[in-house]
């Protein structure tokens, strides 16, 4: 009796357990809700599409603020362009110096550039800086009121046509004026100019260059140099009777008479190509920056006798020196 008793009871009582079960969840589930929904009550999500229009609106105004600098700087630089070209070579070249021997004086007996701005003896060598007035020249600049910004050397044609000097000596002479000038001139930028070429060389073609005077109102002498083999001439162009040299009686109406041998001497002693390949390499180590002419070489950059340099020549190479002293500049 008992024993059934007790299965009743345990009978009832199985699903009171399971009602209290169920309703234990139901307060769990309920917690649990109620705490997510207070959580995001107390942390509301931000809307971010007001913030992210913002920043795009200052994104769009940046770049179009960028791009209108850019394109006013791009004007401003097409302004100077067009400003610098329609200048002279003179005014482009303010504040600049040309110094040299008579193929810098060139630059302003064909009216390139001013006086001022030329700097130059007929005869100046680096073989003998002193004795041919290249020192006196520089001299001349670095006692100026103003150092220029820009120094120009124009030296090499009496050095290859007079001296006789290998190319490797002509550059360390080379190398001991230019480091003279950037010692007596710190803040000034050192340009060297390569030696124009001799397009054919006939007696009466000029030793040193000249463009068409012996004489410089700069200097105080004349190139008094005697080279065995011709003499220098810059108011004569070549003609079929003139005489080939001091020591020549054959005129150019007889080839065939012509010292061959003599003429032979010349062409080894005025061939430039190595003498410039020297400067370039000078420049290289001296740090300066090297203006290769060496591309001048049509016919009509030259007077009749292969030597003497046209103003076709000078304009030319203004440009040249123009390209590699301005380089942010459109030049021709």
């Amino acid at each position: 009796m008992f024993e059934k008793n007790k299965e009743k009871m345990k009978e009832k009582m199985e699903p009171d357990k399971v009602l209290r079960f169920a309703i234990v969840a139901v307060i769990l589930l309920f917690l649990i809700g109620a705490l997510i929904i207070g959580t995001r009550m107390m942390n509301p999500r931000v809307d971010a599409t007001e913030g992210v229009k913002k920043l795009t609106e200052l994104e769009d105004a940046n770049v179009q603020k960028i791009d209108a600098q850019i394109q006013e700087l791009e004007q401003t630089e097409a302004d100077e362009a067009t400003a610098w070209k329609a200048k002279s070579a003179k005014e482009k070249m303010d504040g600049c110096i040309v110094l040299g021997d008579s193929t810098a004086l060139g630059f302003r007996q064909n009216d390139i550039l001013s006086k001022s701005q030329v700097k130059s003896k007929d005869g100046a060598t680096v073989s003998d800086a002193e004795g041919s007035g290249l020192n006196e020249l520089l001299t001349a600049v670095t006692e100026a009121e103003t150092a220029p910004q820009k120094l120009i050397l124009c030296i090499g044609r009496g050095d290859v046509a007079v001296s006789g000097e290998t190319a490797d000596a002509f550059a360390a002479n080379y190398k001991s004026f230019v480091e003279q000038v950037k010692a007596a001139l710190p803040d000034t930028k050192v340009y060297v100019c390569s030696i124009p070429a001799y397009l054919s060389l006939t007696s009466t073609g000029d030793a040193t260059g000249s463009a068409d005077s012996d004489t410089d109102s700069d200097s105080d002498a004349k190139d008094t140099t005697d080279n065995s083999d011709f003499k220098s001439s810059t108011d004569s162009k070549s003609s079929t009777d003139s005489k080939s040299s001091t020591d020549s009686k054959s005129n150019s109406d007889s080839d065939t008479s012509s010292d061959e041998s003599s003429l032979s001497k010349m062409s080894t002693a005025l061939d430039v190509t190595s003498y410039n390949e020297a400067l370039k390499a000078l420049c290289k180590e001296e740090k300066v920056k090297y203006v290769d002419t060496t591309d001048l070489t049509d016919a009509s950059y030259y007077g009749e006798d292969g030597s003497t340099m046209t103003k076709a020549y000078y304009e030319a190479c203004i440009n040249k020196i123009l390209e590699a002293a301005f380089r942010n500049y459109v030049i021709q």
